[in-house]
């Protein structure tokens, strides 16, 4: 079996409904940035830098725990769609995807945790856990990052971690959660608590995180500073915030409720109807649905399906993976078309958990 059969057949650990406020709360992510003492940043470097880097990082990968049991893919030597898979399955960057030259992905057999090398900074370090856990997604990229002290790093007295971008200066450390916030969208009050989250130095992006749209109320939530900060001060500092968000969501899916249950409940249920039988839905239009579906199964309206099973759909709808996992290429048509066959295959095939 292939590495990319493994990824199709093996579900991602972190798409398990059992981490903490996993109704609200997908996945945590850590995030580190390093780069190699001696070597250019990954965008000034020329293809035997970037070569020379690939060795170098993929030599220590190879010798730590973490990656006793690895997958380890050359991103120029695979094709576009398979890119796309792995920026579908969160494990690399759209800009990764773009840039594949010389550029390797080692990831764990549970895919909780993966090295994206030659990045914007030449080690890409992430950890992830299923819910709201990010200390166990950082433990995730700390260890690791500890098992790969063999490699000098570019380190500074004054600034820390050197990196690409001046705001992962000082730990290189990004945390961030994907969360579901149907309630502060619906309510209108999205738009404020973006503007303040920004005024207070987090980042709040689509669901593939910087420049991506913004689909099926799924975001991107982390801090954006690391300089004078401590890597528990960061982790500790996002804790806090996501704790108020799920507040303000959690009270905002109350207040709907209360003023227009009917209203909610019709679309919930609706929802639900079109996945359970459209012969033909769009990504976009999937993931609104998935959605409103998971907002029922939070209220308790609906009982008979899972969060997972509502996590794996929001990956396994997407354009990519329905490719991998019909074996063909297809166009857009025939994509929306295989994408409605698999969500009806999903929801009746699979009991609650």
């Amino acid at each position: 079996m292939s590495d990319f059969d493994e990824l199709i057949h093996n579900t991602a650990g972190w798409l398990s409904e059992k981490g903490d406020e996993g109704e609200i709360v997908m996945s945590s992510r850590a995030r580190v940035a390093r780069n190699l003492y001696g070597h250019r940043f990954t965008h000034h470097c020329d293809n035997e830098d970037l070569l020379e880097i690939l060795r170098k990082a993929w030599e220590a990968a190879r010798q730590t725990g973490v990656f006793q049991q690895n997958r380890f893919i050359q991103m120029g030597q695979i094709s576009t769609l398979d890119r796309q898979f792995l920026a579908e399955r969160h494990l690399v960057s759209r800009e990764f995807v773009q840039n594949s030259l010389n550029r390797g992905l080692v990831v764990n057999h549970n895919e909780d945790t993966c090295l994206m090398i030659n990045e914007e900074d030449h080690l890409r370090i992430q950890g992830f856990a299923p819910g709201f856990n990010l200390e166990t997604a950082w433990q995730r990229a700390d260890g690791l990052d500890s098992e790969l002290s063999g490699l000098e790093l570019a380190h500074g007295d004054r600034f820390g971690y050197l990196t690409a971008c001046p705001t992962n200066l000082g730990t290189g450390l990004r945390v961030s959660v994907l969360i579901h916030l149907p309630g502060m969208v619906h309510s209108k009050e999205i738009n404020k608590l973006l503007d303040s989250l920004r005024k207070l130095n987090y980042s709040i992006r689509g669901l593939y995180g910087e420049g991506s749209e913004v689909m099926g109320n799924f975001f991107q939530l982390s801090n954006s500073a690391t300089l004078g900060k401590t890597e528990q001060d960061i982790v500790m500092g996002l804790r806090e915030m996501v704790v108020r968000v799920i507040g303000f969501e959690r009270k905002a899916r109350e207040m709907l409720f209360r003023k227009a249950r009917r209203l909610l409940e019709d679309k919930v249920w609706r929802a639900y109807g079109l996945l359970r039988y459209a012969r033909s839905v769009n990504t976009k239009e999937a993931l609104s649905l998935i959605s409103a579906v998971r907002l029922g199964v939070g209220a308790g309206l609906i009982e008979d399906v899972s969060i997972r099973s509502l996590n794996e759909l929001l990956i396994y709808s997407q354009p990519a993976h329905l490719q991998k996992v019909n074996d063909r290429k297809m166009d857009a048509g025939e994509r929306d078309v295989a994408r409605a066959e698999y969500i009806r295959q999903t929801l009746n095939a699979r009991p609650p958990e």
